[in-house]
């Protein structure tokens, strides 16, 4: 079954892709899950806790999570909700740093991975994987 199920291979694969991400973010004090929730709340004109669950593809109560943990390191700031209108998610100074530190580290991690693989293998596994996201949302909204 493991050598034909491609949720226990994708697992297997995202372990070691994460690890490998992981080392190379250590010195800025940043994981590899934490980094695209910084760079989607710099990079989102009104980030909140709704778009970025949506963009993320993240479940709620796993980036309220996340959230909470960059909050007391001191990156992110949660805005007040004002009425049925969620409170703004905002990078601190420090979350800017972090951020910024991070970036670089990741592009590094990322040139090493993509010497290990090549450009063409990196280029195709993206757009695999996008390819099996976008298939696997669309099955999932038809009813059965």
């Amino acid at each position: 079954m493991n050598q034909l199920c491609l949720s226990a291979n994708l697992r297997k694969t995202e372990r070691l892709v994460t690890r490998h991400y992981d080392t190379w973010l250590a010195p800025a004090g940043v994981t590899a899950v934490q980094l695209p929730i910084l760079a989607m709340i710099a990079s989102a004109k009104e980030p909140s806790l709704r778009l970025l669950s949506e963009q993320l593809d993240l479940d709620r109560s796993t980036l309220s999570r996340n959230l909470g943990y960059l909050r007391e390191r001191g990156w992110v700031k949660l805005g007040p909700s004002s009425g049925p209108k969620p409170g703004l998610i905002s990078l601190t100074a420090k979350g800017r740093e972090a951020l910024a530190r991070a970036h670089q580290l990741w592009r590094e991690a990322h040139r090493d991975l993509e010497s290990t693989l090549s450009e063409k293998m990196m280029g195709e596994s993206l757009a695999l994987l996008k390819r099996v996201r976008r298939k696997t949302r669309e099955a999932a909204a038809t009813p059965r």
